[in-house]
Parts: structure tokens; sequence; C-alpha cells
């Protein structure tokens, strides 16, 4: 064999040695990718849930605030605005909605609280967080 066909032989081995490197480091980089967008949607979900969960705090407190001022309140329905959670307002709807409902009969001493949270409010992603208390 002569030096000029051992010469072409080695740039053809070490171009597919070079592929073959592309491919792993590809392979890495899109299991990378993969990943961090799990890490991402994960985290996504605790954050809205734990927004939720704040959300029916709210609404607890607001029916707290509102009884003790007008103990004939009967409950609302409280649309939150984008504004107040830090959120783009640019659909013009509700951040979150948070009923609140308080159930007893009109001679009974003892009411209940009921309070539910969605946010957001729409189906796909939303998350519904509830609270119940008796109330004295």
């Amino acid at each position: 064999m002569n030096a000029r066909s051992r010469r072409s032989r080695r740039r053809g081995l070490t171009s597919v040695v070079v592929l073959v490197l592309l491919f792993v480091i590809s392979l890495v980089a899109a299991s990378l990718v993969r990943v961090s967008v799990a890490y991402h949607q994960r985290t996504r979900s605790h954050e809205l849930a734990l927004q939720s969960e704040l959300l029916a705090d709210a609404g607890l407190d607001r029916a707290l605030a509102k009884l003790s001022s007008d103990p004939n309140y009967t409950g609302e329905r409280w649309d939150v605005p984008a504004e107040a959670l830090g959120a783009d307002s640019s659909g013009g709807k509700s951040a979150a909605v948070v009923t609140i409902e308080v159930v007893g009969s009109p001679g009974e001493n003892r009411k209940k609280l009921k309070v539910q949270a969605d946010y957001p409010p729409d189906p796909p992603r939303r998350v519904r967080s509830s609270r119940e208390i008796m109330l004295p």
C-alpha cells in the first residue's frame, strides 16, 4: 500500500468517527432538552397549585371579613383580575375565579362557609382548590 491510500483511509475513518461523535452529542443534547421541558412543566404545575391554594385562603379571609360586616352575606363569585396576580391581562379575562358560598338554614345558628378557587379558570390547565369551615 502506498502512503496516499493510507491517508485517504484515515480521512474516511476520521469522518466516520466524527459523525458517530456528533450523533452521540445530539442524543445527549436531546435528552437534556427533554429533561428541561419536563422540569419546566412540573414547576409550572406546582406554581399553579400553590396559587390556587393561596386564592382559596384569600377567599376564606374575604368571606369572613364580609360576614363580620354583614351577617346576611350569602356568598359571591369573585373574579380576580390578572393584574392582581402579577399576570398579563392582554386577554381581558379574569386570571382566577373564587366562588364563595355561605350555607345554612335560616333557623340554625351555625353556618358552613365553602370556598372554591379556580386558577386559571379555563379547563385545560385549571387547578381547583377548596376550603370548607363551620362558622360559630
